[in-house]
């Protein structure tokens, strides 16, 4: 496997990267093509920073290629050419695109870079008509499959550093992380497809998840009286109300909280109940 880091079109890993979106999109009409792919920002969504995307391309000999394209403003604005292939790859209807919870990578890609993505099999879409469980993170869900957890994953530091994947230059830590958010997808989505689901449903709940955040309005600056009555035991309470209501709803780095919702009355809902 071969990690490499995309910050211009014009250096030797952005030829690369242009060469093999070039590559995976021209043959995608005649036969199946799939890439993973996971995006990390700072609150990631249209209310934070998307800040890198991980691409990976799988060769015939199951070799892997890993691109982290640094979409980051911190040292001025990403090259046009890397956003414009991210674009054409992600929105080919023609190639599959393998993530797990694309929700709030597909609101970030779409208000902060205009992309629409398409074509999605969502790992956790999928986890959810194999187990009958939702909201399970990546980790849980390859250990459930057999598959190796991402041991790169530093719990709690998000609290410690809330803007952890906007510093720059990128550590070992991060690329070691962002890459291996996306060096099983091909197996773990593999190894759906070989289950017994109906897999047109899981499909079709992929879709939805691909504009699901990003068709949604957002209030930002909220506040809770209680976090943990709030968010209840293992997320008890939180994922219940954002059922009943039809919202998603995020804490920020800074203690705030937003909501992302279709109309005022789940959003008042949720609002009684951060006061509660």
């Amino acid at each position: 496997m071969t990690v490499k880091v995309v910050r211009s079109a014009h250096d030797e890993n952005g030829v690369s990267f242009l060469s093999a979106v070039g590559d995976i999109c021209s043959n995608a009409s005649t036969e199946t093509r799939k890439v993973a792919f996971d995006c990390e920002g700072v609150n990631l969504c249209r209310v934070g920073t998307l800040e890198i995307v991980s691409v990976c391309f799988e060769q015939e000999d199951n070799t892997k290629s890993i691109f982290l394209l640094d979409l980051g403003k911190n040292e001025g604005t990403p090259d046009t050419s890397v956003v414009r292939a991210l674009k054409d790859l992600l929105e080919n209807e023609h190639v599959i695109k393998i993530i797990h919870d694309c929700r709030m990578d597909a609101d970030a890609l779409f208000h902060h870079h205009g992309i629409s993505l398409n074509n999605v099999h969502d790992t956790s879409c999928f986890h959810m008509h194999i187990a009958g469980c939702e909201d399970k993170n990546l980790n849980h869900v390859l250990v459930y499959n057999g598959l190796e957890a991402n041991c790169h994953r530093e719990q709690g530091i998000y609290k410690r550093n809330p803007s952890f994947w906007s510093q720059r230059p990128l550590t070992k830590q991060m690329i070691d992380w962002a890459s291996s958010d996306v060096d099983k997808l091909f197996t773990l989505a593999s190894k759906q497809l070989a289950s017994s689901i109906n897999k047109d449903s899981a499909i079709a709940e992929s879709k939805k998840y691909a504009r699901y955040a990003r068709d949604m309005k957002v209030a930002t600056g909220l506040h809770v009286r209680c976090p943990g009555l709030f968010i209840g035991r293992r997320g008890a309470n939180l994922r219940s109300l954002q059922t009943r209501t039809g919202t998603l709803v995020y804490q920020d780095g800074s203690n705030g909280w937003f909501v992302f919702y279709h109309d005022t009355s789940s959003l008042d809902t949720v609002k009684r109940a951060m006061m509660n």
